[in-house]
């Protein structure tokens, strides 16, 4: 299959950004992603050709629309993993660059918590994206999805993203090391290590997130193409 041929049967998704999982009327649990990767990556599907989703959780402005993508803004995490679901059908690739929150509270609150209220907050998990998209894929028996996911890890950072994509049946992972200054939330570079389904890897060196969302599809196409 030609590069043109496999770019025009493979409709892309790509996830991007933090979720937030509300305590009260206010307060949320989230994380410092921007989307800046997942953008990018989504970026660089439109201007190679593909059919581009791009669903991202409450990103600054310039991170929030993909020029001739279809652009889709969620919340929390089971905002994220329906929007997500909705579109997994056969010849999909799905690229889940977001960092979603992995807990939420067990209960809502209807209004601004005072600190005389003192509460006891409970959290629970939330559904794992990657995995219910895989119960999906079995479920209804659909063919050619492609599923690439994304590692932010800081202490036994490869041993992690390898598990991570033994256990979620991934096609590829990228490996985020937070340890290092140059990787991670917030900057504009990353420093990631690609991890195939065999298990192979390499090490790529810091470049931006920019180049990084051509590079990242140019490495799928270059295994799965």
């Amino acid at each position: 299959m030609s590069l043109d041929e496999f770019r025009k049967k493979f409709k892309l998704v790509v996830t991007s950004g933090p979720t937030r999982e509300f305590i009260d009327t206010i307060r949320f649990l989230s994380n410092p992603s921007t989307g800046r990767m997942g953008y990018y990556i989504a970026h660089a599907g439109v201007n190679l050709g593909y059919d581009v989703t791009y669903i991202h959780g409450p990103v600054p402005y310039k991170f929030r629309a993909v020029h001739d993508a279809q652009n889709v803004e969620v919340i929390s995490t089971i905002d994220m993993m329906n929007t997500v679901l909705h579109r997994i059908e056969e010849n999909t690739i799905l690229i889940m660059a977001a960092a979603p929150a992995d807990y939420r509270p067990e209960k809502k609150f209807d209004h601004k918590l005072k600190k005389k209220e003192n509460p006891e907050i409970k959290f629970i998990p939330n559904p794992d994206i990657l995995m219910s998209v895989n119960e999906k894929i079995k479920k209804e028996n659909i063919s050619n999805v492609i599923l690439i996911g994304f590692a932010a890890e800081i202490e036994n950072a490869h041993e992690y993203a390898v598990s991570k994509l033994i256990r979620k049946d991934l096609d590829m992972i990228f490996l985020n090391d937070l340890s290092q200054p140059n990787s991670g939330f917030g900057v504009e570079t990353n420093e990631l290590t690609v991890i195939h389904r065999d298990e192979s890897f390499e090490k790529w060196s810091t470049d931006s997130k920019e180049k990084l969302g051509y590079r990242i599809l140019h490495e799928i196409e270059k295994w799965l193409a």
